[in-house]
This record gives C-alpha cells, sequence and structure tokens, in this order.
C-alpha cells in the first residue's frame, strides 16, 4: 500500500507556480484589483483548482458594513465563473486518482485521515505557489491573498491567511478565518 505522502505533490506546487506566472501579470498591474483567491479541493473525488479576483469598482455597498465586507473578503462573491487552472487540474487529476488506488485498502477510518491529508496537501501545494510568487512580488497591487473552499472550513486556510497577507487584509478579514468580526 502507498502511503500519502508519497503522491508527487511538488509536481502540483510548480505546475500552479507556473500558471500563476503566466495569470498574475495582467492582474498585478490592474490598480483595480485587490484580492486573488485560490479555490482548493475539500473533496479529492471531485480534486480541482479554480482561481478568482476582487476588484474595487464591484464593490456595490456601503463601506464598513457586514454586505461591503462580504463582498471584499469572501472570494465566492467577485466572480460568476472562476477560471481554472488547466495544467495544474491535470495533475491533479493524476494525484486524485492515485489517491483513490492508494485508499482502496484503507479501513473507513484510515481512508478519513488519509483524505484530510490529501486535501490538506492539495491547499499546501496552492500556497506555497502563492508564498513563492509573493516572495518574487508578483502580486503587485493585489493586497489581499487567501486561499478559498466552497463548503468548508479547513486549519490550512487559515495558515495560508496568515502567511500570504500582512496589514489591512490581516486586520479586516481576519473575520474569515476564526478571528472576530
Amino acid at each position: 500500500m502507498t502511503e500519502i505522502s508519497s503522491l508527487d505533490f511538488d509536481s502540483l506546487t510548480n505546475a500552479i507556480e507556473s500558471e500563476l506566472t503566466s495569470i498574475l501579470p495582467e492582474l498585478a498591474g490592474d490598480s483595480d484589483v485587490f484580492g486573488f483567491a485560490i479555490f482548493v479541493p475539500e473533496d479529492a473525488g471531485s480534486a480541482f483548482l479554480t482561481y478568482s479576483f476582487g476588484r474595487e469598482s464591484k464593490i456595490s455597498t456601503e463601506p464598513g458594513t457586514t454586505f461591503e465586507k462580504d463582498q471584499r473578503y469572501s472570494p465566492i462573491e467577485w466572480m460568476d465563473t472562476p477560471s481554472a487552472f488547466d495544467t495544474s487540474n491535470s495533475i491533479l487529476d493524476g494525484i486524485a486518482e492515485l489517491f483513490e488506488a492508494t485508499t482502496e485498502d484503507m479501513t473507513d477510518e484510515q481512508a478519513e485521515s488519509a483524505h484530510d491529508e490529501f486535501i490538506t496537501c492539495c491547499a499546501r501545494s496552492a500556497m506555497i505557489a502563492m508564498q513563492r510568487k509573493l516572495e518574487a512580488d508578483a502580486f503587485g497591487s493585489i493586497w489581499y491573498r487567501t486561499l478559498m473552499m466552497t463548503d468548508e472550513e479547513h486549519p490550512i486556510l487559515n495558515q495560508a491567511f496568515e502567511k500570504l497577507n500582512t496589514g489591512r487584509a490581516l486586520a479586516e478579514a481576519k473575520f474569515m478565518f476564526g478571528g472576530d468580526a
């Protein structure tokens, strides 16, 4: 039986970073774009990565209100149809297939633990790729950077929020990541 840790998440990290190299320049140079999010998988059976970005011009509610905070800091509100990471998702499909094969002979408890590790590794790949681009100053004027899941909360999302943000984003978006509203 193959261990989950033996799956090649480094190739996923590198693919995400490469695709960010193509995606970010246009967004980072647009002063209207303030936020960038990668939606990471929350289920190995339908593992898929997408991204979204927030624009100041799309904030349509009064500043300082709960609605404004939601529009600004909840990436689900940013775009109707997030864009996919084509190459990264192809690699992720392969990793997910190997994961499924790896867990076939596990007990339910082992499979559940392995699934959580799989989700953490996928999110960590996205976080590391974003950190690398942040260190390379590739986000430009984008001051809010995050990972997101559509229906789940996961500790790795909090870690990514803390590692990818500073200043205003940390102070104002903390309510999204276990802080006070």
